[in-house]
């Protein structure tokens, strides 16, 4: 009977620490995907562009969803998106005065901006993408103010969050 409680006691023991030593630190599973919405409604900050993130609602369907990011390049900015993607942004009819839209990873919103066309006399301390480059390619390029980052304004960069990274990664989808 002795013989049972230790045989059986080193198999839990032996359990426990398969599972101890299977368990990284700090890992922590990377789900969802990455996708563009437009916004319902929003808050500016002050008398800037700054989009207070704290107020942002957006449209209950994404203008991109995952499936259609075919990858992004970290180091320039771009989204490479599909042609159905593409489409959908063409479609639409944008303003001078920009159209703005968030980045959410996991359903987590990561940062936010506007589609501001090169047409646009306008200046802009936000973050911004031309959507009039689309004619060029299925390339969306995420930048840090347009005409160009003004002098002496700082536009939080999330453009690499680690959340977009990640996700892009595990799908290989990252080009690094």
């Amino acid at each position: 009977m002795k013989r049972q409680i230790i045989f059986f006691a080193l198999i839990v023991m032996f359990f426990l620490l398969f599972i101890a030593c299977n368990k990284k630190e700090g890992s922590k599973i990377i789900s969802g995907g990455v996708e563009l919405y437009l916004l319902e409604s929003y808050e500016t900050i002050g008398n800037t562009f700054q989009i207070n993130e704290s107020t942002v609602i957006t449209k209950k369907s994404p203008l991109i969803n995952y499936s259609n990011f075919i990858f992004y390049d970290l180091r320039n900015h771009v989204f490479k998106i599909s042609d159905n993607a593409k489409q959908s942004i063409q479609n639409i009819e944008f303003s001078v005065h920009g159209l703005a839209f968030a980045i959410k990873a996991d359903n987590n919103l990561i940062y936010t901006g506007y589609f501001l066309p090169s047409y646009s006399s306008m200046s802009c301390n936000w973050i911004v993408i031309d959507p009039t480059m689309l004619s060029l390619g299925n390339e969306l390029k995420v930048e840090l103010g347009y005409p160009g980052q003004i002098e002496g304004t700082i536009i939080p960069d999330k453009r690499n969050d680690k959340q977009i990274l990640d996700i892009f990664k595990r799908d290989n989808k990252l080009i690094e």
